[in-house]
């Protein structure tokens, strides 16, 4: 199989491996335990946790870990706006936000607050004028993704951050699909969740990452792990294979940026070739790996499957939501028509992505294309 989605997920690096397995052998102790073992656990959270730290340039102590990063998004929207709804009940969205995200906000709307979905354009970047005009005397929050998984697009968090604070409207943003992958502007986001998994880590961990001078309140009062962030046992191995596998990914972000954009023109250039693929996302603004795009005519999971056949791995979106008969949400909110959104496929370069792989997967769909056309002039 040739493996062409890496925003649903990595596989994990050798070396998070071999660090999960020593930890898990060695270091099995429960972190809170008072005896040497459950010492030994803290002493190895604790220099894990500066070591993730230091990579994002933020101090330990606003790191709390989380089984996911749909889980960190949950407990930090929730968590923020629950503690600042003193001053207001209102929060800022868009519709291309992961549903986890979405799933935040409709908890906290059966709690009081109101929500406001600012609009985005057809590449699925905010409308500026959206945002102000959207502003209320009672905003708190605002939750802006700095990439959309689905679409590929990336947001100006800086403007963004430049429009909010004038109103002191705090910003959370999922930065899941842009940590290791391209440089965050941590300095103007006041919280932020991360994922292990994207990053050649193990899954069933992630990292919420808040500004320590920000108040939130935890979603389960009386817990005592991640200092009262989040309930449940951490898994040690699992975090020092996610500091291991980041380190990694950090220190070839550049490069692997640049290889990856380099695949992705590549390929977009040849498949021009047949006009009847278009492409979806900022042509420019946008993560360098991700290629979002409709063939006219074939439905996406038609697409998907056949590339399937060919031993190739792509996708029709999110992972989260595979399975559901729903289009791409993205995809509608940039003005797509349910039928254009059902023709959607992402197609998500990584690490072991070869010109090679790039060629073939060309090659398969273009001559589906041709295929099809055959096919349907066949038919007339």
């Amino acid at each position: 199989m040739i493996y062409l989605d890496y925003s649903a997920t990595t596989p994990m690096a050798e070396k998070a491996i071999e660090a999960y397995a020593e930890m898990a052998r060695q270091y099995f102790g429960n972190s809170s335990s008072l005896h040497l073992g459950g010492e030994e656990a803290l002493d190895i959270l604790t220099v894990a946790r500066k070591s993730l730290a230091d990579l994002l340039t933020i101090p330990a102590h606003s790191l709390y870990y989380t089984g996911s990063g749909s889980e960190a998004n949950f407990l930090t929207i929730t968590g923020l706006a629950e503690a600042n709804q003193n001053k207001g009940k209102h929060i800022l969205a868009l519709q291309t936000e992961h549903h986890s995200v979405k799933q935040a906000l409709h908890y906290l709307e059966n709690k009081g607050f109101s929500l406001t979905f600012v609009e985005v354009d057809t590449t699925g970047r905010i409308i500026v004028e959206d945002l102000i005009n959207a502003i209320q005397p009672e905003t708190i929050l605002a939750t802006f993704a700095h990439a959309s998984g689905e679409l590929g697009t990336v947001q100006d968090l800086v403007r963004i951050h430049n429009l909010l604070k004038k109103h002191d409207i705090l910003l959370f943003s999922d930065c899941v699909q842009t940590f290791g992958k391209i440089d965050i502007p941590i300095d103007v986001i006041d919280a932020f969740s991360i994922s292990a998994h994207k990053v050649y880590g193990p899954k069933g961990l992630g990292a919420a990452i808040i500004d320590p001078k920000i108040q939130w309140k935890p979603f389960l009062k009386g817990t005592t792990h991640e200092a009262g962030f989040r309930s449940g046992t951490v898994d040690i191995p699992a975090i020092v294979a996610f500091s291991v596998a980041a380190e990694e990914t950090f220190t070839h972000q550049t490069g692997e940026a640049n290889r990856l954009e380099e695949l992705r023109q590549h390929f977009i250039k040849r498949l021009k070739e047949d006009p009847a693929f278009i492409f979806e996302g900022h042509p420019t603004e946008r993560l360098p790996f991700h290629i979002g795009l409709r063939r006219k005519g074939i439905e996406g999971q038609l697409l998907m499957l056949e590339c399937k056949r060919k031993g190739l791995a792509i996708s029709t979106g999110s992972a989260c939501r595979a399975g559901l008969t729903e289009p791409p949400a993205s995809l509608l909110a940039i003005g797509r028509s349910t039928s254009d959104a059902h023709e959607y496929v992402r197609i998500t370069f990584g690490r072991h992505t070869s010109k090679e792989d790039v060629d073939y997967l060309l090659e398969v769909l273009l001559n589906i294309s041709a295929n099809f056309k055959e096919e349907f002039n066949g038919k007339q």
